[in-house]
């Protein structure tokens, strides 16, 4: 399970804010479900949850909005974008308003108008514009805790916005806070927890013994407090507490009740105690995070690593089976690290997983797991003793050879495993030098292997037909010594398109290369180069993987968005304000030609693009696209269909039959666009519309799109 950022227990249902969305479990079915931005949620990052007087749930999320779920319907109004680019840290419900707590203060949401009455920026002497991180109201006073300090007034008071109507107190770093039946506020900071005394108008230290990460109470009303230690102390007076005897649990976020147990929240998922073991929540079958990077296709089954690398916090490989569930593989299920970065299939059906610093992980029948490291195979290792053996990526050649990328010694090859054959193509044959680092290696066609790197640029290697013998290999590195119109030499992607051309995704933009290889000359002749850029239509220039569909189109994940290239031109970039794509910040690509699918990794979600026709029957729809859809026509100018046949005209049907309206081609072109008119220039109404593209040879290709009009 994801980070817990807040949870809410209401009735047999448990309602927890993570950073992949809403989860619910269903206490009575123990079933989870979880709800995303493709569900209406304002955004994937939730940080907050409350519930209004009517029953209705209220969810903040981290820059994108604030949502609302009917409950009676189970449906979201569309989001409150009125806090766009603000973080809503706490959401407290109170009579006929939100109390909604950002990091630029405190603000007053009127649920019937649907607006903000007023925001509280500056709180007595706190500095303004400070991140709130807590609310609590007790009878007719607001309590505020934020990182710079505590805040609490009358709301009785005519002009909350006047920082004279504030009592304060600053120097106080506020992590959770909490109001007792008797309006006691207990206040979860670095040091512990303070309260207040009402009588001497003072705030005094409550619990010195460590650190508190949140603060709860249980069902006999008295406050309990989460140590960093991962112990929990009951409170039995003021400035006397008692360990809660259970078990160690770290990292606590937030705290809730229900039935005498005590619901939290935490860096790793949900958790309850002082409940019977059969009545406590198990762990959702789902990715323990929304960052998917390599993916891979296994016996209907979908492979995704959580990590490209080292350098992000890594959740191990996940396993997504045919009924949507998921199965993470991690240290604690038996994997050697949580670091599992690279996947390919071998000759045999095993799933290899490359790890950084352990080498490869191999999946036997059942489950079992091998291991090819530095002590049963030719792969290398870092550090003293040589056992830090990363492998960045690994493919399979048409003989059924592995080919491994073993960062700072080289390109290895391997006949599977275990291991008989193998040979180390190693830096210096390669033309780098000591250490540096290859990352990818992608195996053309005819035979040639492509290496990236995320310093030096890219390079071909032939080796000769001969993979493990080096006497013939020729190895040519592209850098910008090579050719300087290469964008730059921090290289992440790498595809070798239909035709040949071998497109080369770098850190400021696309690069397109033709050219021919020689063998007997030992060199490439570039016949001609192009780049891509944000400037000529891609979402960004900053490329993180490639792909090429059934139709020889060039599929480009970048940082702001999907483009598609066709015939060397940008024909459409979907995003996630022009299309369903669940993020902008795409980090994998993987196309399924038998389904004519493209499953794409962001940072904050996976996505999947039906983009042809597959292996399921009838004929491909050569890389069709049609976005946005659902078309609101409020909200978009246009509907967009890209990868028609050139020159092919359009045709929009009512569900009834009738034409509603026509779209000419234009020669050449495969891309169309329809304003949501009939023929007589009026939007139509909202329903489902049939479209067919025809061209002028009689290739067809039909599909349907849904129509909304207006928006709120």
């Amino acid at each position: 399970m994801r980070q817990i950022n807040d949870l809410l227990v209401v009735g047999d249902r448990v309602w927890v804010a993570t950073q992949g969305g809403v989860l619910r479990f269903d206490r009575t079915t123990r079933e989870y479900t979880r709800f995303t931005r493709l569900d209406g949620l304002a955004g994937n990052t939730i940080l907050s949850i409350t519930r209004d007087s009517s029953g209705d749930l209220w969810f903040g999320s981290d820059g994108k909005g604030l949502s609302r779920m009917r409950v009676r319907t189970g449906n979201f109004d569309p989001p409150f974008l009125e806090f766009e680019g603000l973080s809503i840290n706490v959401l407290l419900a109170y009579r006929d308003r939100i109390f909604v707590g950002t990091d630029r203060g405190v603000s007053v949401f009127l649920i019937e108008k649907e607006e903000v009455k007023e925001t509280y920026r500056k709180l007595g002497n706190i500095l303004s514009d400070t991140a709130v991180t807590s609310l609590a109201v007790f009878r007719q006073e607001l309590w505020v805790g934020t990182a710079e300090g505590l805040a609490w007034a009358d709301l009785g008071q005519p002009n909350l916005q006047d920082p004279d109507s504030w009592h304060s107190k600053g120097t106080i770093s506020v992590r959770d806070l909490l109001l007792t039946r008797r309006g006691d506020p207990i206040i979860a900071t670095k040091d512990g927890s303070i309260s207040y005394n009402r009588l001497t108008n003072r705030l005094f230290d409550d619990f010195t013994q460590e650190p508190v990460t949140a603060v709860g109470v249980l069902l006999d009303g008295r406050p309990i407090v989460a140590g960093e230690s991962g112990n929990f102390f009951r409170r039995n007076l003021p400035g006397s507490w008692t360990r809660v005897p259970g078990p160690i649990i770290t990292d606590v976020r937030t705290l809730s009740r229900r039935d005498g147990g005590l619901w939290m929240g935490t860096g790793s998922g949900l958790r309850l105690i002082g409940l019977p073991l059969e009545e406590r929540p198990p762990p959702p079958r789902e990715p323990a995070a929304n960052r998917f990077f390599e993916m891979k296709l296994l016996d209907d089954e979908l492979w995704v690593a959580s990590v490209p690398n080292d350098q992000q916090e890594s959740f191990g490989l996940y396993q997504k089976a045919a009924d949507d569930s998921w199965t993470v593989h991690d240290r604690r299920s038996g994997m050697p690290v949580d670091d599992l970065v690279s996947l390919e299939t071998d000759a045999a059906g095993r799933l290899w997983v490359g790890t950084w610093g352990s080498g490869v992980s191999i999946r036997q029948p059942g489950n079992e797991w091998l291991r090819m490291d530095q002590s049963n195979s030719i792969l290398a290792g870092l550090g003293g003793g040589g056992d830090f053996v990363p492998v960045s990526d690994i493919s399979r050649d048409l003989a059924g050879n592995m080919w491994l990328i073993n960062v700072t010694f080289g390109l290895v090859v391997v006949d599977g495993f275990p291991v008989e054959r193998s040979f180390l193509f190693d830096n210096a044959s390669l033309g780098l030098g000591p250490g540096r680092d290859l990352n990818k290696v992608i195996l053309a066609a005819d035979g040639l292997k492509w290496l990236t790197s995320p310093i030096d640029g890219f390079l071909l290697l032939d080796d000769g037909g001969t993979p493990f013998d080096g006497d013939d290999d020729v190895a040519i590195l592209m850098d910008g010594s090579f050719d300087p119109r290469l964008t730059s030499t921090r290289v992440f992607a790498l595809v070798v398109g239909d035709d040949g051309t071998v497109w080369v995704g770098t850190d400021n933009g696309l690069n397109a290369v033709r050219g021919t290889y020689s063998r007997q000359t030992r060199s490439f002749e570039v016949d001609q180069w192009l780049v891509f850029t944000e400037g000529d239509g891609l979402g960004s220039s900053e490329i993180n993987a490639l792909a090429v569909d059934d139709g020889g189109n060039v599929w480009v994940g970048t940082e702001g968005g999907l483009s598609q290239i066709a015939g060397d031109e940008v024909v459409f970039t979907l995003t996630k304000t022009n299309s369903g794509l669940i993020d902008n910040r795409v980090k994998s690509l993987l196309f399924d030609g038998d389904k004519g699918e493209m499953w794409i990794g962001t940072f904050d979600g996976l996505s999947r693009l039906r983009i042809s026709a597959g292996g399921g029957g009838g004929n491909p729809l050569s890389g069709l696209v049609v976005y946005p859809n659902p078309f609101v026509t409020g909200e978009a100018d246009e509907l967009t269909f890209s990868g028609l046949p050139l020159g092919a005209s359009l045709k929009i049907y009512g569900l009834d039959g009738q034409l509603v309206a026509r779209v000419p081609g234009v020669p050449g072109r495969a891309t169309l666009s329809w304003r949501g008119q009939n023929e007589a220039g009026f939007v139509v109404g909202s329903g489902i519309y049939y479209f067919v593209a025809a061209d002028s040879g009689g290739k067809r290709i039909t599909g349907k799109v849904a129509v909304v009009n207006g928006s709120r």
